[in-house]
């Protein structure tokens, strides 16, 4: 018995010796220095559900108020107590969107100075006749509902796939809109086309002079659904985005880039990408993941609530089910460590939230992307004192 017992440990440690160095998903790759996080005794997080009975939240925001404003892709926007779960329906536009596969009721912005300019900045998809598009709207915001709508920019290409959309405001107040490519590989390389783009535009809908094309809202090309989009206090602009079965993407946005879908995935590592790439300059991603692990909103955690995470990106990711928390060197232009925390805790995770205490907000998203039951969650993670 002790000699089958001695043979099973070393067969189990030359299988853990292998994992190790082959990179498997929780278990420390010797090349990217990703691993299974855990907190230690003293920051370890308390977690609580906010709020359940929600039906796919896909923008979660900390407002000016002091609430969580959501949005749900079955057409809710809600103000929600972060302390109570109190929610309060803002609008509901499920008369107006369509709902299909990835598609309905998606990104948002707040006006950055919110109390003199109130206004709410929502995506959403519809259909006309048989197109499937995607629009940008401005809504006004007083007493608890929206109103005043206008159509900032419309006709984007959108579908059950491939939608995007997330939107940020930057400190120069433009806007910036991530589009997938609707299931279309065609348009992401097709200037013609605002499918497969990030789009930069002035608050009033118009373009901003600046722009690659003074006549175009494009800003960058060659993407396929980016769903993460932040601005870095160091002044770069960070985006993750979905790959197909290979390559989800973490990307450094420069104005005019093209980041080479459906020619290049992640980096040029191959013939046909080196072809491609020697006649069209390809900005390369500067991290990405095999297998896929469906990369979702992306955040600096900027608090020292949680010390671990400080200054650390924070990216939510759907099929992994995992909070994923990057640490970038001194001049933001390289990964040097990725760690997974909550691996398969709460489900799906399509958004993240931070408050000015330091409290993180997880909005799951169920178990795939045609879930659209009222099972999802908004929950806290807190710090143990």
């Amino acid at each position: 018995m002790k000699e089958n017992w001695t043979k099973k440990s070393v067969v189990w440690l030359a299988w853990i010796l292998f994992l190790a160095c082959s990179g498997d998903d929780g278990v420390l790759d010797m090349g990217t220095g990703e691993g299974s996080g855990d907190l230690d005794s003293n920051t370890a997080p308390a977690t609580r559900e906010v709020i359940g009975n929600l039906s796919v939240p896909w923008e979660m925001l900390w407002g000016p108020d002091n609430l969580l404003w959501v949005t749900e892709r079955g057409g809710r926007l809600s103000r929600i107590d972060p302390d109570t779960g109190e929610q309060s329906v803002v609008a509901d536009f499920s008369g107006i969107i369509e709902q299909s596969g990835e598609s309905g009721l998606l990104g948002m912005a707040l006006h950055p100075d919110f109390s003199n300019n109130p206004w709410v900045y929502l995506v959403y998809t519809y259909r006309d006749g048989t197109t499937f598009n995607e629009r940008l709207v401005r809504f006004s915001y007083a007493n608890g509902s929206l109103g005043d709508a206008t159509v900032l920019l419309d006709n984007i290409p959108a579908g059950s796939r491939h939608s995007g959309s997330r939107i940020i405001i930057d400190t120069a107040n433009h806007i910036l809109m991530t589009t997938g490519d609707a299931g279309d590989t065609r348009l992401s390389q097709d200037r013609n086309s605002l499918g497969g783009k990030l789009l930069r535009l002035n608050l009033d809908g118009s373009i901003p002079s600046d722009n690659p094309d003074p006549n175009s809202y494009i800003y960058t090309l060659g993407h396929r659904n980016p769903q993460g989009l932040m601005l870095h206090p160091n002044g770069m602009l960070y985006s993750s985005e979905h790959g197909p079965s290979t390559d989800d993407e973490i990307n450094i946005i420069q104005a005019g880039g093209n980041y080479g879908w459906p020619h290049v995935l992640g980096t040029i590592n191959t013939l046909d990408e080196m072809a491609f790439a020697e006649n069209t300059p390809v900005v390369e991603s500067i991290t990405d993941w095999t297998p896929t692990i469906a990369p979702s909103d992306l955040m600096l955690y900027t608090s020292d609530r949680i010390p671990e995470w400080s200054n650390r990106l924070l990216m939510a990711s759907l099929r992994e089910q995992t909070l994923f928390a990057i640490t970038l060197n001194g001049d933001g232009t390289q990964v040097v460590e990725r760690q997974r925390y909550f691996e398969g805790a709460f489900g799906r995770i399509r958004d993240l939230a931070m408050a000015p205490d330091g409290r993180l907000f997880l909005a799951t998203n169920g178990t795939s992307f045609t879930d659209t039951g009222n099972t999802h969650s908004i929950i806290e993670i807190n710090r143990l004192d």
